[in-house]
């Protein structure tokens, strides 16, 4: 077998040598002028799809996605990468301190098997410690590369503020030190409220039907659940990641 490859490389060196042997006679019956333009444009060429692609990973854009949970059936996330519509999606994991969403590992392994961009959800309870439910998440949702931040979804009316935030607290220091990751806020108005002013420089994601959110600190918005994605049945959340693609990429989990 040794021999035998050691003998096709051979082969190959040698035709590599007749043809840029080919390559440099034609090259000398070219005249130096025409060779100079031809480098110039290509040159020309090269840069302005370099300076291009940098213009695009930083300038300002819209992502779209989705979020689901097993409400959304089975998904065939084949059929979702090739619509070409969905860039990522977040999924539900866990809600409160036992509950797994049963659909969760499922559409976990298809997003990324099919190249869409995954994060994870946690339905957040008032009726678990932050503790019980951040450990419930944890045990849930594997700890991998290219992943985004993981979003907890607190739609829950808040009674005490001060238990609520000291429960928060103790959630969000658990996630954060596991995955390496801040999470994601993922919240209605008045919720936002509650606790913009306690996670400045986290990201929020924000509930606004029809009207583009205005407050401070927002990144992902849920624009619609009315929405319909190739091989979902029924209606779908959609979303937009608003920041540049060098932004996005940098949310990923390294």
């Amino acid at each position: 077998m040794l021999s035998k490859l050691k003998k096709m490389l051979s082969m190959l060196k040698g035709k590599l040598k007749k043809i840029l042997s080919m390559l440099k006679s034609k090259l000398k019956k070219i005249p130096k002028p025409v060779l100079i333009c031809c480098g110039a444009v290509m040159a020309a060429l090269l840069i302005g799809f370099g300076v291009y692609q940098i213009w695009h990973m930083f300038s300002p854009t819209v992502i779209k996605g989705i979020d689901i949970s097993h409400f959304q059936g089975d998904i065939s996330w084949r059929a979702v990468a090739e619509s070409g519509d969905v860039k990522f999606v977040y999924m539900k994991a866990t809600e409160g301190k036992a509950y797994v969403d049963p659909n969760f590992t499922k559409n976990w392994k298809g997003a990324a098997t099919n190249g869409i961009t995954s994060g994870a959800y946690h339905y957040y309870s008032l009726s678990s410690t932050g503790a019980e439910q951040a450990s419930n998440f944890i045990a849930t949702v594997p700890k991998q590369k290219g992943k985004l931040p993981p979003a907890i979804d607190i739609e829950t009316s808040v009674t005490s503020q001060a238990d609520f935030k000291a429960e928060l607290a103790t959630f969000v220091q658990m996630v954060t030190n596991h995955y390496g990751q801040k999470p994601v806020f993922y919240v209605p108005d008045k919720v936002y409220n509650i606790i913009y002013d306690d996670y400045i420089g986290f990201d929020f994601w924000i509930i606004e039907f029809d009207i583009k959110p205005t407050v401070k600190g927002w990144r992902f918005w849920q624009y619609s659940n009315k929405g319909t994605v190739a091989s979902i049945e029924g209606k779908v959340d959609l979303d937009k990641y608003q920041g540049s693609l060098w932004n996005f990429n940098g949310m990923l989990s390294k």
